[in-house]
């Protein structure tokens, strides 16, 4: 007999969740926002990296051409992404995925931290 309620992960969360590479395998899960009432703080994911950068801020820098500005709010949702993950979702290769970085890096608004296991800082500040 086939239960109603969702008996293992997948029937919670859909296959956007899931990320398989090579060698790994990256489980990305949405965090509800929440609202407190005395003083309105909110919770949950409200940017997905240090400053939290929204999409608009991004699109505001004109230093930044159509497909830069597509890379960094791929990072801007997941500091730790790979070159890999983004080439697949821009569907571009790893080349021009590391060509992007190259040109967002030098114009100042990417900063690579801790290494290559590290994870991906935006400054925006500099670039409007």
């Amino acid at each position: 007999m086939i239960d109603s309620k969702p008996s293992c992960i997948l029937g919670y969360y859909g296959k956007e969740s899931f990320s398989f590479s090579d060698n790994f395998l990256r489980m990305t899960f949405v965090a509800i926002e929440t609202t407190v009432e005395d003083g309105g703080a909110k919770g949950g994911q409200t940017g997905g990296v240090t400053g939290g950068v929204t999409d608009a801020a991004i699109d505001a820098t004109t230093t930044l051409t159509k497909r830069q500005k597509e890379v960094v709010k791929l990072i801007a949702a997941n500091s730790s992404i790979t070159y890999n993950e983004i080439a697949d979702a821009l569907g571009i290769n790893e080349s021009a995925v590391g060509k992007h970085i190259t040109a967002i890096k030098n114009k100042g608004v990417l900063v690579r931290q801790d290494g290559t296991q590290g994870y991906w800082e935006i400054n925006l500040d500099k670039n409007k």
